[in-house]
């Protein structure tokens, strides 16, 4: 009896979870969108769409927030006209709340030096990622919206970029900490999901 009460426990839970993964994907692809019609947006929108991500680490955990990342990645590329926002969340925005996790119980210097080097290995791929795909003419060059070519962010490789993309991250990474540490403490009651599995 205590064996099919726990069975039908868990499958309550499981069911609970794909709903509530359902939900936060959808939730992403919300954010990705606005960013995809607003072009202002399309980098914060991925930032936004990885809190969402941060969401899923918290309450879902397991394989619930990697297999989010690459529903939400596959349809972003999919479904939006302009897939900056998408490119984005693939390369940083969706795949860092769920590393971030795991780093994070390494030695807090070590965690750095893997943070940063993290960061900086796929800030790399992006800007070849992006580089390519504006070759290819599959996404719109930056200067599309300024006519000077003083500075093609994804066309060449500037220290500047690495530096000022560094200092960024940092303060990123700060800020989704305190935004975390708010979600446990006050949200996640706030929005009734302190009891929801």
């Amino acid at each position: 009896m205590n064996n099919t009460n726990k069975k039908s426990g868990n499958q309550k839970n499981s069911t609970k979870k794909i709903a509530l993964s359902a939900v936060l994907s959808a939730l992403s692809i919300v954010f990705l969108l606005l960013g995809s019609l607003i072009d202002v947006l399309d980098l914060s929108s991925a930032v936004f769409a990885g809190f969402v991500i941060v969401i899923a680490v918290i309450e879902l955990q397991g394989s619930y927030p990697v297999m989010m990342y690459f529903v939400i990645s596959i349809l972003s590329v999919l479904v939006l006209p302009n897939k900056y926002p998408a490119v984005f969340f693939i390369f940083f925005g969706g795949f860092y709340p769920i590393f971030k996790a795991y780093i994070e119980r390494f030695h807090y210097v070590v965690a750095w030096v893997v943070k940063f080097s993290l960061f900086n290995t796929f800030l790399a791929f992006m800007i070849l990622a992006v580089n390519f795909l504006i070759e290819k003419e599959l996404l719109p060059p930056f200067n599309d919206l300024d006519n000077t070519n003083s500075f093609e962010i994804f066309g060449n490789f500037k220290i500047i970029v690495f530096i000022v993309a560094n200092f960024v991250f940092l303060l990123y990474d700060i800020a989704m900490t305190r935004i975390i540490n708010l979600y446990i403490v006050k949200i996640r009651k706030l929005i009734g999901l302190e009891n929801y599995f």
